[in-house]
């Protein structure tokens, strides 16, 4: 009886690390909280982020991605990349140049994000991945 139990915690403990190692470096199902992405991702909709493109600098203009917060480094955000480094964006009559190694990451809905206006261009370290597709609700499911 003892053997049993202890093969099935050693199960337990290979499939963990199994779904742990595919969570943290390939796929991550998320759940979204905020309006800062609105209309493309509401409050309560359920994300998959795709993890290994930041290893292969994958990320591009226009596409939205997972990062940790560049102002809390306990919470993640996602936004929509708007600038590449080299790029530039433009701030009232002042233009501003993307540094080396850095993004600019905007939130849909303008008027309720924080977001690189507030805290300026993101290293490209902090990225965690890109966002693939909605899958819930169902009804809205969709790529991104």
């Amino acid at each position: 009886m003892l053997h049993k139990v202890i093969k099935i915690f050693l199960n337990s403990v290979k499939y963990y690390c199994v779904a742990h190692c595919i969570s943290e470096h390939i796929l991550d199902v998320v759940v979204c909280s905020g309006n800062s992405m609105e209309p493309s991702i509401k409050s309560g909709d359920i994300v998959i982020v795709q993890r290994f493109s930041t290893f292969f600098n994958d990320i591009n203009k226009g596409d939205i991605v997972m990062t940790k917060s560049p102002i809390n480094y306990k919470q993640f955000v996602i936004k929509r990349v708007r600038a590449m480094d080299g790029q530039t964006i433009r701030k009232g009559t002042k233009y501003l140049m993307i540094p080396k190694g850095s993004v600019w990451l905007e939130g849909d809905n303008q008027k309720n994000s924080i977001d690189s206006w507030d805290y300026g261009p993101v290293p490209k370290g902090l990225i965690n991945g890109r966002v693939l597709y909605k899958i819930w609700p169902m009804y809205n499911f969709s790529t991104i």
